[in-house]
């Protein structure tokens, strides 16, 4: 018993659904004849898959993540407690921090200096303690053998 069978709208609906002409007109060619009860041979098989073969395959989806692989990752829930864009332009930035290491190396130059010019000061301060040491007791010894001298003896 033969059904009617509108081929026509069948190849047109596989296309509007991505499938192209060739694969198309194949697929209606075997449920056609399913439909009107003919045998598919081994040939129909051979060019339905030879119609197939742009498909992605089974080996094509082991390739592709799981819904375990993808439950493995942080969800929006997840992401909730960590810091936003507005909160990371509050923080420095890497020219923010390039400007205060330069602050840094410019204070630690000026520090130096400032050490340099301490010492220098102390070694002038030594130098003249030395120096007025040095004035008093060549004085005091002065005085004193002066006033042996000037005693009667």
């Amino acid at each position: 018993m033969a059904v009617a069978f509108d081929t026509h709208r069948a190849v047109k609906t596989l296309e509007a659904a991505g499938t192209s002409t060739p694969e198309a007109e194949a697929l209606v060619q075997i449920i056609g004849a399913a439909i009107n009860g003919e045998r598919v041979t081994k040939a129909d098989v051979e060019e339905i898959g030879r119609g197939l073969e742009g498909f992605a395959t089974k080996e094509d989806f082991e390739r592709f993540a799981t819904k375990e692989d993808l439950e493995r990752f942080a969800t929006k829930e997840d992401l909730k407690g960590f810091a936003t864009k507005e909160d990371l332009e509050r923080f420095a930035t890497k020219e923010d921090l390039e400007v205060v290491r330069s602050d840094v190396q410019g204070l630690k130059r000026e520090i130096q200096g400032l050490k340099q010019s301490l010492v220098d000061r102390e070694l002038r301060l030594l130098k003249w303690t030395f120096g007025m040491l040095t004035g008093s007791v060549v004085f005091t010894v002065g005085l004193t053998v002066t006033l042996i001298k000037l005693l009667p003896s």
